[in-house]
């Protein structure tokens, strides 16, 4: 069987780790290609990982010449199934979706009608342009807890499959020494700061304004825990604007865009995320995989991964007060969050492995494809 994915190649955090975990999986098995429709660090980095990968060069995102291209490279090669990430791939997809004659699949890594929030113009044009090409895919893999925004299209729900992200919990990416992370990010190696941090794109989805009142909160009566906001966005100077009103000058580090996550979760005390809607997001299964002590709001699938007080502690979203009171608990604990992240790293590695997210997708595309010269 041969699947050809789509990404914008413009992808990071959650979703490049989605997409790189699954196809080194299903690589395994399927004769898989990445098409990237931008050049940049995504498709470089796809290849230096192994993964095959064919770079579609569209100029801009309104270069429909990469239509074509997209239909004669599935042409060419004589792809079974081609399946799309995110809303540029879900677009052009399916504008080709009549001249491929192949099944069309898309994976739903969030709430659509999310995506573009809090950014009128491109919400106004590409939610739109989003839910008219999810109305048109032939399967639905959808991530846990936003189920209901693909119900909300219209999609009949034998569609529809909702599948678990996955990750590699034996091998962990090699990271600096834990003195040097620390002294790069101005913390002394040598104190006993408690480091708190969130690693979220800088989206209102993600509801950092909890996330810096509750390290307010904390701040005051912990003058050695100090926080940092790794991820980049369009509100970062809202934000920073913020945590100075707070009061939280000094104690919180924006780090923008970090390259190596892990370098950042190897040296967390405390992994927290303060979203109102989510699936089950890498952001938690990566801290997982380093063995840290998580904080979440509950919403999406999170709490399949974050069991409330036995792998980690959940608040009802938007609830400071809730958020910060187990914060604190936290800092003042490290036996504490010790055994919450020895559960948390134990449960993850047994319930969210490639392999499971892999048969997923290998079953539905034995299903469009009539069994194709799968394994």
């Amino acid at each position: 069987m041969k699947v050809l994915h789509l990404a914008s190649g413009t992808d990071y955090g959650g979703a490049k780790t989605h997409i790189f975990t699954l196809l080194g999986e299903l690589q395994k098995r399927i004769d898989v290609t990445l098409g990237c429709f931008s050049s940049g660090p995504f498709l470089e980095e796809a290849r230096a990982s192994g993964l095959a990968v064919y770079p579609l060069r569209q100029v801009t995102r309104y270069d429909l010449l990469a239509v074509g291209r997209l239909t004669a490279l599935v042409r060419e090669r004589r792809y079974d199934v081609v399946h799309s990430h995110g809303p540029r791939a879900n677009v052009l997809a399916v504008m080709a979706k009549a001249r491929l004659g192949r099944p069309l699949v898309t994976t739903v890594h969030s709430d659509w009608r999310e995506d573009f929030a809090g950014e009128f113009p491109r919400n106004l044009v590409f939610s739109r342009l989003n839910a008219w090409a999810l109305r048109r895919f032939d399967r639905y893999l959808v991530g846990l807890g936003v189920e209901e925004s693909v119900r909300a299209l219209g999609i009949p729900e034998a569609l529809i499959r909702t599948v678990r992200n996955g990750l590699d919990f034996d091998h962990r990416p090699p990271v600096p020494p834990r003195d040097e992370v620390l002294a790069s990010l101005g913390i002394d190696p040598r104190s006993e700061t408690v480091v708190v941090g969130i690693m979220a794109r800088l989206h209102p989805v993600k509801s950092h304004e909890v996330f810096l009142a509750g390290a307010a909160e904390v701040a005051r009566k912990h003058p050695r825990v100090r926080f940092l906001v790794a991820g980049e966005g369009a509100i970062r100077g809202d934000l920073e604007r913020l945590a100075s009103r707070l009061g939280l000058e000094g104690r919180v580090r924006f780090l923008g865009h970090v390259r190596s996550p892990d370098a950042i979760f190897s040296v967390l005390d405390v992994n927290c995320l303060t979203s109102f809607t989510e699936t089950l997001p890498y952001a938690l299964l990566e801290g997982a995989r380093w063995g840290v002590a998580t904080i979440s709001s509950r919403v999406g699938g999170i709490p399949e991964l974050i069991i409330d007080q036995d792998t980690g502690y959940l608040f009802e979203p938007g609830d400071v007060a809730a958020f910060a009171s187990r914060l604190e608990r936290l800092v003042e604990n490290a036996a504490e969050r010790r055994e919450l992240g020895r559960r948390l790293y134990d449960h993850g590695r047994r319930h969210f492995t490639p392999q499971a997210m892999a048969k997923a997708y290998l079953s539905v595309y034995r299903e469009l494809a009539g069994g194709g010269n799968g394994p």
